[in-house]
């Protein structure tokens, strides 16, 4: 079985293919903008980070609807902070959050995701000060809400408190998470847990080895 990160790229591959029949098939702005976004998001995923900013703006730019909009605008943001770009992450988050009051919310489009994607690029474009007490405050889950989003908040919350030195509290979040990520099946997330305990919660980092390495076995079982 082939690890996560040979997964995404080959998943970018063939978002790109998808694109390429979508822009030979026709002109469905609804369609050409969705399909810009998987395959921004997967390019992101793979770490070709300014490929996936320019195909997220595409998909932002042709959306046909406030809802086709709201979809692109969560994955750009992403993609922005994860390029480093402060300007463009805090332009996008903004439009995002106005947003709120007049597009549907769906599994990524809402409050509590949004407030994950703000604190993983405030950490990305260098204000981690700002990560640490937006990190205090805690959205309600809803509805809306997809259950991996919850892993992925625990995460990025532990890593906003390592940085604020409170171990206790970071090892708390990612021990939830880890749990979360072993019965939603989330390998990718594992990793994440694995990467964001490194060396200074190494209990939770060999738990979360063990628990990747099971994964895997059951996976490919």
């Amino acid at each position: 079985m082939r690890p996560p990160e040979e997964r995404l790229a080959t998943a970018a591959r063939w978002t790109a293919r998808s694109l390429e029949a979508a822009r030979h098939l026709g002109q469905d702005p609804a369609l050409l903008s969705a399909i810009l976004r998987m395959h921004g998001n997967e390019l992101r995923k793979a770490g070709i980070r300014g490929a996936a900013v320019e195909r997220l703006r595409h998909a932002v730019a042709i959306a046909p609807s406030l809802d086709d909009r709201a979809a692109a605008l969560p994955l750009l943001a992403r993609a922005a902070g994860a390029l480093g770009n402060r300007e463009l992450f805090d332009a996008v988050m903004g439009q995002a959050e106005r947003l709120l009051d007049t597009a549907a919310h769906t599994s990524l489009f809402n409050p509590y995701s949004l407030h994950e994607i703000r604190l993983r690029g405030l950490l990305a474009t260098g204000r981690a000060h700002a990560a640490i007490r937006l990190a205090e405050e805690q959205p309600a889950l809803t509805t809306t809400v997809a259950p991996q989003w919850r892993v992925i908040e625990l995460i990025t919350v532990a890593q906003v408190r390592l940085i604020g030195e409170d171990r206790a509290g970071a090892a708390e979040a990612l021990e939830v998470a880890l749990g979360e990520a072993m019965v939603q099946r989330l390998p990718h997330q594992v990793q994440r847990i694995l990467r964001a305990a490194g060396q200074r919660l190494p209990d939770i980092h060999a738990v979360a080895g063990e628990a990747l390495d099971r994964m895997r076995q059951e996976m490919a079982a």
